[in-house]
């Protein structure tokens, strides 16, 4: 099977540094001691389950496109896969350590429904970590001149994980560099050194990435 076009953008300059950022995130978020069962929404061919797995996890990869799916069981026969909506998630309350939406919410327009069912198949204190292409930056207002443009805006983001019950544990901001996800430009390890040392992964709210760290409470209650 050919690799799909997520797994090519992976292996770019670009991707490689999304990719570097996104993952150092979330093992700074998580304790893998404790994560005994992962559900990754919006898996694809596996980029951030198989981070799951490598700490011993069961991790159950969620997507509505059964062709990365497949890509990802030729990688480990271990994946448990189910192909399904965000908005529509098979599977009980309460029984994840820890679920992983990354790179998913700009093809969800309801978010607030895809963010429902994270917080019901979380158990308790468990955590969320999700990223998002940012409508209110200035990267995503550049975009629209050619057509393209993210889907939510960060404030849109945060009020819909507090609504459906989330805390917000940790954000932050990224990709302000000038480049799409695709690109092998030479300037992709300058600026981004430029961009952690100028400190903009502290400048969440106007980034054209957001990364979030959130909690479903001990005390939890449906919304």
């Amino acid at each position: 099977m050919e690799e799909t076009h997520w797994e090519k953008a992976a292996k770019t300059r670009m991707g490689k540094y999304l990719t570097r950022v996104e993952t150092g995130f979330i093992l700074k978020s998580i304790t893998p001691s404790n994560m005994h069962f992962v559900m990754d929404v919006g898996a694809e061919a596996g980029r951030f389950s198989l981070i799951a797995k490598d700490a011993d996890a069961v991790t159950v990869s969620i997507d509505i496109d059964s062709y990365g799916l497949k890509r990802l069981k030729l990688k480990t026969k271990q994946a448990n896969v189910i192909q399904a909506d965000a908005r529509k998630i098979p599977l009980k309350d309460e029984v994840f350590d820890a679920v992983f939406m990354i790179e998913v919410l700009d093809y969800i327009p309801e978010v607030e429904e895809a963010l429902k069912e994270c917080y019901r198949t979380l158990k308790p204190d468990a955590p969320l970590l999700l990223s998002f292409g940012n409508k209110s930056s200035l990267k995503s207002k550049l975009r629209n001149l050619h057509g393209k443009s993210y889907r939510h805006s960060y404030a849109a983001v945060i009020r819909a994980l507090s609504t459906t019950g989330f805390t917000v544990k940790q954000k932050m901001g990224y990709s302000w560099l000038p480049f799409g996800r695709t690109s092998e430009n030479r300037l992709v390890p300058l600026l981004a050194t430029i961009e952690k040392t100028f400190a903009l992964r502290r400048m969440p709210r106007w980034s054209p990435w957001v990364i979030v760290h959130a909690v479903k409470p001990k005390c939890s209650y449906a919304k």
